[in-house]
């Protein structure tokens, strides 16, 4: 089945007040995000703490794991999650801007894993959790409304 029709079958919105239609329509979305996610979080996790329990600074540790769960999160939200075939953005500029929102969630791992442990002298997965929670909002945020976003009529 496929994202659209997924997203169709669990269309909540009319029945919900009007504020939280917007919401609703979202919710299969952010469901299997979420999932793509936490599969990219747990190989960012290990990679982070094989580096950062082995001797690397933990914001560096952050970074490396960061960019290797953004490879594995690219191919599972292009197929399972967001509908790419609406839009007219090449594969290179979808992914580029891909890239560029990982940037901004690797920029936000970094500093808060940075400002935790150097700074306010944290555990390093205090700061990773603070870190994910983040950049989990603001990386969703866009990629659905510029990296896939559909065209618009």
């Amino acid at each position: 089945m496929s994202a659209s029709a997924q997203r169709a079958a669990f269309d909540l919105s009319a029945r919900l007040p009007l504020l939280l239609q917007p919401f609703a329509r979202m919710m299969p979305e952010l469901s299997y995000y979420t999932i793509v996610s936490a599969i990219a979080l747990a190989v960012d996790l290990v990679i982070f703490n094989m580096l950062a329990f082995g001797g690397m600074r933990a914001s560096m540790a952050g970074i490396a794991g960061y960019s290797t769960g953004l490879m594995l999160h690219y191919l599972l939200s292009k197929h399972y999650v967001f509908e790419t075939g609406t839009g007219d953005k090449t594969e290179a500029r979808r992914f580029f801007e891909f890239c560029v929102s990982g940037a901004v969630g690797a920029l936000i791992t970094w500093a808060i894993i940075a400002l935790a442990t150097e700074w306010l002298h944290l555990p390093a997965m205090i700061g990773k959790i603070a870190a994910v929670g983040t950049s989990f909002i603001v990386v969703f945020a866009l990629r659905k409304s510029i990296v896939f976003a559909t065209a618009r009529d």
